[in-house]
């Protein structure tokens, strides 16, 4: 998404600050003349029965008038009395993202698409979706590395099958708790995310919340109930840095239901029911398709006018990654193609690997200015995706500064940015955020 288009959301509004609606205006204007035609009466002291019988009749036909045309109106698009303006030379969502937008309440865990673009893995998808499908398998799980696409592929999974039905809803639980330590990747367990935190989440994301806050037992008999009548998808993103991840699955299982368990992580679990694919990065031809892809949602030139050879190149250097390609061509959009692949190449970087990761990373931090500095350590005080304005006002800018830095970030991949209720919300995928939990985000705030 473009800055153009991020500043146009912004504007909206305020389209209409100042000036009422048509809808407004027919309420008002009937309020009024109902409360005229009320103060007329009194003053003429209409004593009649009959006369006060008439009256009545008059005012309830002005009202029912009223609301007649209030009706016959247009409706305002939800969340907003105005439509979102066309924004020329922008690159709207991807197919999938604005298909996921018409899944509804049901998806209602799905709340943004991913932040790496679903390009490829066709049979990777297709093992998935038949292993969700089968009534013999309770649990599957999608490991890989970090970077390599295992929530994109998640997310995907859980849109088609809330589409075609299989599924009534999905919950959604991120895990993630990983930090960059100098050169290396340290995973910090959560030791307390207990099956007790887990049913609080299962009940605050399937219109249960009120019993979110009951004791144990009473969470758990919902639950049970709950995934007994109700085909469920729960998703577990990142399940490796939880400590007790075995028993945790164990004790999901034995309530499961007509639900299904469907976890991401860097490491298999110990389940005799449990069906594991290990994702490796996009094949050749899917990473040329991704980059070219890439290049047109970032309207990077550079990347645009590359051959085929030098995406292969990007390939190769990066494993197939789809992280590691949008980090690479984010380098890509302020500085020659050749220039960034030797540097890569003469650090010794011909497979996908953590230092690779942290390499590139600090290359990014590097070349960024002040102002991306800000935002970008910013995010990190964040949970979620905060809106433009609330991460504007955190860093403290003005509105030209921090756009302008802000569209940096997305263009290096380092934030994505999308569009909710007409409203920009910044993103940041978890190896980034990690990557600033260590010196970097120290010595930004000693400074």
């Amino acid at each position: 998404m473009t800055y153009a288009q991020v500043e146009a959301a912004r504007r909206i509004a305020q389209v209409h600050d100042g000036h009422m609606t048509t809808r407004q205006v027919v309420i008002v204007s009937t309020a009024c003349v109902v409360a005229a035609l009320a103060v007329l009466l009194v003053v003429l002291r209409w004593d009649s029965a009959s006369k006060l019988a008439t009256g009545a009749s008059a005012l309830a036909a002005i009202a029912a008038l009223g609301v007649a045309i209030l009706t016959a109106l247009p409706k305002p698009s939800v969340g907003s009395s105005v439509q979102a303006p066309s924004m020329d030379n922008s690159h709207p969502l991807s197919e999938d993202s604005q298909r996921s937008q018409h899944i509804g309440n049901a998806g209602a865990a799905l709340l943004s698409s991913p932040q790496i673009d679903f390009v490829g893995r066709r049979e990777d998808l297709a093992a998935v979706i038949k292993a969700v499908k089968n009534p013999h398998v309770p649990i599957i799980v999608i490991k890989g590395m970090g970077g390599i696409g295992k929530t994109a592929l998640a997310h995907e999974v859980a849109r088609r099958l809330l589409e075609d039905k299989t599924i009534a809803r999905t919950v959604w639980r991120s895990t993630q708790a990983e930090k960059f330590i100098g050169e290396g990747i340290v995973r910090t367990e959560i030791a307390d995310y207990s099956f007790d935190a887990l049913l609080t989440d299962i009940l605050s994301q399937s219109d249960m919340l009120p019993t979110a806050g009951a004791p144990v037992a009473v969470k758990l008999q919902a639950v049970a109930q709950w995934l007994a009548a109700s085909p469920t998808l729960i998703v577990l993103d990142n399940l490796e840095t939880v400590s007790n991840r075995d028993t945790l699955v164990a004790s999901l299982f034995d309530i499961l239901g007509k639900g299904k368990l469907l976890v991401t992580s860097r490491y298999a679990l110990s389940h005799e029911q449990v069906f594991t694919i290990d994702l490796q990065g996009l094949s050749a031809a899917d990473s040329t398709r991704f980059l070219r892809s890439t290049a047109m949602r970032q309207n990077n030139p550079n990347l645009i006018a590359a051959s085929p050879a030098i995406l292969t190149r990007i390939y190769d250097v990066s494993g197939g990654a789809p992280l590691a390609m949008m980090l690479v061509a984010g380098q890509m959009f302020y500085q020659p193609v050749e220039q960034v692949l030797k540097v890569l190449e003469n650090a010794g970087f011909n497979h996908l690997s953590y230092e690779f990761y942290s390499f590139i990373f600090q290359k990014c931090w590097n070349e960024l200015d002040g102002a991306a500095r800000r935002i970008l350590v910013a995010m990190r005080h964040f949970e979620g995706s905060p809106t433009a304005e609330a991460l504007r006002y955190t860093v403290d800018m003005k509105d030209d500064a921090f756009y302008s830095a802000a569209t940096t970030l997305v263009r290096r991949s380092l934030l994505s940015v999308s569009m909710e209720h007409q409203q920009a919300r910044y993103s940041m995928h978890p190896l980034t955020k990690y990557f600033l939990n260590t010196d970097i985000a120290a010595s930004w705030d000693r400074s």
